[in-house]
């Protein structure tokens, strides 16, 4: 007669599976700090296309009224324009006043241009222009032949951050992204983002409404650096470039 055998199964120890469960933490989070690298780096090239495809609207804006008045770039749509996105009057530029934008620095115009109004991280577009481009040739001075010392210019730091140089000089038009940490830009929604830190001199400088614009290559949140943090992404046009 058989007589059964019966067979003692060893289960997993608490150290095994403690073992286990830091292997599977380990790969779970080298998987999402690459896929938020990957996304970070998406979100970036879409806006950068974005910023391609405002640049060239600006200027078609431009040409579609070299045969009505005088070609000229449109006005920035300022804080207290309409950003409602579900209305459809929303995002136009700000009014003239004898032919000239009464403001140099606002939003861009979206709805003015027939665009979309932010970036991937949902941040409004940022939009300066030179007053004597955005001039519609009806007031008593037109200027599209100058670009007097009140032009645009785009500076950059040295690779070890300790100077300022310029990149580029008599700019007309600026387009940029808050990036996206956001500082100092409003929400498609309406909502502000939090403000400037004190130590983030760069991303101030695009922010105060002047005529100098900073672009350099992004430094991380926190970087202590010259010129602070920085992950603005900053598009313009040369007065060349609209002749």
């Amino acid at each position: 007669m058989n007589v059964p055998q019966f067979y003692h199964q060893r289960g997993f120890t608490l150290i095994e599976l403690a073992i286990v469960l830091v292997i599977i933490g380990v790969l779970i989070g080298s998987f999402l700090g690459t896929l938020g690298a990957r996304i970070d780096t998406t979100k970036r090239a879409e806006t950068k296309d974005d910023l391609e495809v405002i640049k060239t609207a600006l200027l078609g804006y431009a040409f579609s009224r070299v045969d009505s008045g005088k070609p000229h770039l449109p006005c920035p749509c300022t804080t207290d324009c309409d950003i409602d996105t579900a209305n459809p009057q929303a995002g136009l530029q700000s009014g003239r006043v004898n032919g000239r934008c009464n403001v140099k620095f606002g939003f861009l115009p979206w709805g003015t241009l027939g665009l979309k109004p932010s970036d991937a991280w949902n941040s409004l577009y940022r939009y300066w222009v030179h007053p004597d481009f955005s001039d519609d040739g009806s007031a008593a001075v037109y200027a599209i032949d100058v670009c007097d010392s009140g032009s645009g210019e785009i500076r950059t730091r040295s690779p070890d951050g300790t100077e300022t140089l310029m990149m580029a000089s008599n700019v007309v038009a600026v387009v940029f992204t808050h990036g996206k940490n956001g500082y100092g830009g409003l929400s498609v929604d309406g909502v502000t983002r939090p403000v400037i830190p004190v130590a983030n001199l760069d991303e101030d400088e695009n922010d105060d409404g002047n005529s100098v614009f900073v672009s350099r290559t992004p430094t991380p949140r926190g970087a202590t650096t010259a010129g602070g943090e920085f992950d603005d992404i900053v598009s313009w046009i040369s007065d060349f470039e609209l002749k």
